[in-house]
């Protein structure tokens, strides 16, 4: 009809397309490779209703350099505008639809349905629809299965009040040509169709295509649907594309014998170039081959025996616009809800040895893993109720795992392990514990490692910026304070051991040099305040760390106990005893224990060398039993503790992105550190770290301080430096010759011996200076007068009265020693 229109509008036209047309009977691929082959066509109209039938066809195109034009909605790979150009899509993309039917929702599980599928397998697809937590169901394939589904929906009672169906186009744009017993099948089902504008073209249009259609089946009626008008549209524009490529071969042969043929590529570059005014709209390709059209939709709805327009949506404004009520299967108005509220049977496993994970009492059920799954729900919002059921017929986990394949039960929460065997036939969860299991030993102290514990409060790098700061500090203190401080003066060595004493003993607060400088005492300060800090955070790690003893394990190798025949634990009913059968423990050196008790009392009385399990029963042991029991050797992998769903359940999926996703988050971090977050009572936190892994005080967590006290001292160190030159620069450039340079050696002892002599001008050594002039003068006052008075006490003894005068003598000389040593004390 589209050629027939052109031809009719352009008589003169010298460029023909002759149409051979091809009934594919359901294998486009087949009767497309036909025509290139026998026809050797020049390009292709066709409309590939699957993925893969498009991929073929785009490849196909490709590799011939033929266009083709589709006028389905279905495109290739994204790669295909890049390396698939030969396909033109004339229609609008199926990726539009994804808008009005989403409305922000989210695709839970995809189902694949065989173009062919047999009544067989179409009904172990409903079955697996039907046990989804999903009701809400979307059909996107041709519109014969389409229909073939709502049928097997509809006699397995899924066409009643709840469920949802919601088709795409391809079944809207076909949905009217469907016989009264399909549509019958598919009340409340809700589907797209593109809207038109119906213009005296368009309307001549179907009238005249109903009448050709009429004349090969009078009982066949088939409403006027946009993929009719892509289709004339495709025919119109490879015909106006192959005109203007012969115009195109003519012109660039003009004025020679012969004419160009007209390749693919050439029809492509026309095709891209082509624009028009078609009955779908306005014809115009981008650039990657594809028709960028405004689309809109009518919302149909199947009630009774046909359809009604519900509803619009249009690309320009994307909001859906409901002018009625869309009856929903079981002739309901309510919107069904996406997740179903169905009732959980929830199994949970009987545990005698370690309740704290799951525990029942007086049909209370408590635990870990009991909070866990709550949390988890209630993350959710799982609106259904679940029930938890006590199985006491279950002799193990084995047997819990079986009953909810038969579907006992919809799931099986508690510290059930992940093995290869059971996820045969049952959805697992991700593991919220920690994988592997190994063994258990008595510990005995490590003295080696208690002996060095006070050096493991800081890490090195914080001794040695500490230990720098303090030399520094120390340098600092004495260059300001030994010119004017007395008590800093001295022989080198008595210079530097009073500084250095000094410095350290501020680390106790028990100095008792007297500063001089305002700017020492301000470096000092600081350096107390820093001191301060730093002795109370050593005390305060050290603490921490000497509350916990160093263990280290009495065996640490599995080869040892196998080799020497000790007997060894597991936990009954526990995978890990064939584990250890299979490394090569004897049967009669296995010992199965149940309880924390029974660990701790065959550990201790030595019934066992060692016990094997998984890491959460034994670190659960050893926060029962703190610095008792310590594990050793390697960890053997294991699945860990995850929760149980029917296979292939919907739920179980959900359950296991919530998990990762509270494990994956910091701010719930905590909430699935499972075993210390989950028991209530401290001693049982299982996450205890021992004193190796205390967190040790690091340069970064002092560097501000580190960099106050630095700061002031550098400060304080280059005020009195300038002070210091500025003083003395007469009296140094007065002992220096005048001959001498700048940078000459003398200069530099000069200034250094200069620098390290006693300053005379200082307040304190002018006060020093006083007071023994003072003392002195009352030294000569108190002294006894000579001359006159010696002679007569001479005399007056005689020959022999020499005595009173030594006695004399040597009191004189004891005031003046006792006087210089008060002197040299003060």
């Amino acid at each position: 009809m589209a050629l027939e229109d052109l031809y009719l509008q352009r008589p003169s036209s010298t460029t023909r397309v002759l149409l051979d047309v091809r009934d594919s009977h359901g294998n486009i691929t087949e009767a497309a490779e036909d025509l290139i082959k026998t026809v050797q066509v020049q390009a292709i109209i066709a409309a590939p209703q699957t993925l893969a039938e498009a991929n073929f066809m785009a490849r196909l195109g490709n590799h011939n350099r033929i266009p083709i034009l589709s006028f389905s909605g279905i495109s290739p790979t994204s790669e295909q505008p890049y390396t698939m150009p030969y396909f033109v899509q004339t229609a609008a993309n199926d990726l539009l639809q994804t808008k009005p039917i989403g409305k922000g929702s989210r695709i839970s599980e995809v189902v694949l349905v065989p173009v062919g599928a047999t009544d067989g397998h179409l009904v172990k697809v409903m079955d697996r629809l039907k046990h989804m937590e999903t009701r809400v169901f979307i059909v996107h394939m041709r519109s014969s299965l389409a229909a073939r589904i709502f049928v097997m929906a509809n006699g397995a009672r899924m066409m009643s009040k709840g469920y949802a169906w919601i088709a795409t186009s391809s079944f809207g744009n076909e949905v009217g040509s469907l016989g009264s017993h399909d549509i019958n099948s598919m009340e409340g089902v809700v589907t797209l169709r593109p809207t038109f504008i119906e213009t005296d073209h368009v309307k001549r249009f179907f009238a005249k295509f109903q009448r050709k259609i009429s004349s090969y089946d009078d009982h066949f009626h088939n409403d006027p649907s946009m993929l009719l008008l892509w289709a004339y549209d495709a025919a119109w524009a490879i015909a106006t594309a192959a005109e203007k490529a012969r115009l195109s071969s003519l012109a660039s042969t003009s004025g020679t014998q012969h004419k160009l043929p007209i390749t693919g590529g050439m029809l492509l570059v026309s095709v891209l170039k082509t624009t028009f005014d078609g009955l779908a709209g306005k014809f115009k390709l981008n650039n990657k081959g594809y028709q960028q059209w405004s689309m809109s939709y009518d919302i149909l709805n199947v009630i009774g025996k046909g359809t009604r327009t519900v509803g619009t949506w249009t690309q320009e404004h994307p909001s859906l616009i409901c002018s009625k009520n869309i009856i929903w299967p079981g002739v309901s108005t309510n919107v069904p809800k996406v997740s179903s509220t169905k009732d959980l049977r929830i199994a949970v496993p009987v545990n005698h040895g370690f309740q704290e994970f799951v525990n029942v009492s007086s049909n209370k059920f408590t635990g870990c893993c009991i909070y866990l799954f709550e949390r988890v729900m209630k993350e959710l919002k799982y609106e259904g109720k679940y029930e938890y059921v006590q199985d006491n017929d279950s002799e193990d986990c084995n047997h819990l795992v079986e009953k909810v394949h038969n579907k006992q039960f919809d799931g099986l929460v508690g510290d059930i392990t992940i093995t290869a065997t059971r996820m045969e036939n049952v959805t697992f969860t991700v593991p919220f514990t920690e994988i592997g299991w190994t063994m258990m030993v008595v510990a005995k102290k490590d003295s080696w490692k208690s002996m060095w514990i006070f050096e493991k409060p800081f890490t090195k790098t914080l001794w040695l910026a500490s230990f720098v700061l303090c030399c520094f500090t120390g340098f600092v203190v004495w260059v300001i304070e030994h010119r004017i401080n007395h008590e800093f003066r001295g022989t080198p060595w008595e210079q530097f051991g009073t500084t250095f004493y000094f410095i350290f003993s501020t680390m106790v607060f028990s100095h008792k040099e007297r500063l001089q400088s305002n700017m020492t005492r301000m470096v000092v300060i600081i350096w107390v305040f820093f001191m301060l800090i730093l002795t109370s955070s050593y005390t305060a790690n050290l603490s921490s760390m000497l509350t916990v003893q160093h263990l280290r394990p009495t065996v640490t190798d599995a080869e040892e106990l196998i080799r020497c025949n000790y007997p060894v634990g597991y936990q009954e009913g526990s995978f890990v005893k064939d584990s250890l059968m299979d490394m090569g423990f004897l049967q009669p050196n296995l010992r199965s224990l149940s309880t924390m008790e029974q660990y701790n009392q065959a550990l201790s009385n030595g019934s066992v060398k060692a016990i094997f399990d998984e890491i959460p029963y034994l670190k659960l042991v050893q926060a029962q039993f703190p610095n008792k029991y310590t594990m050793a050797g390697p960890i053997y992998k294991s699945g860990g503790f995850a929760f149980v769903f029917q296979e292939g359940s919907p739920l179980g999926r959900r359950v296991s992105q919530t998990l990762m996703k509270m494990l994956e988050s910091t701010r719930n971090n905590t909430a699935v550190n499972f075993t210390s977050t989950c028991l209530e009572n401290p001693i049982t936190s299982v996450n205890k770290k021992d004193s190796d892994d205390s967190p040790r005080l690091d340069l970064s967590d002092f560097s501000g301080l580190i960099l106050i006290s630095m700061t002031v001292s550098g400060l304080m160190l280059l005020i009195h430096l300038a002070t210091f030159v500025y003083k003395e620069f007469p009296e140094l450039r007065a002992a220096v010759p005048r001959e001498s340079g700048w940078a000459s050696l003398q200069w530099v002892r000069a200034f250094f011996r200069h620098f390290d002599s006693r300053d005379p001008n200082s307040h304190n050594f002018r006060v020093q200076q006083q007071d023994g002039i003072m003392m002195n003068e009352r030294e000569r006052e108190n002294r006894v007068p000579e001359g006159d008075g010696d002679e007569e006490a001479v005399m007056a003894t005689g020959g022999g009265g020499s005595t009173t005068s030594g006695r004399g003598n040597v009191a004189n000389s004891q005031t003046r020693s006792r006087r210089t040593t008060r002197w040299k004390s003060w």
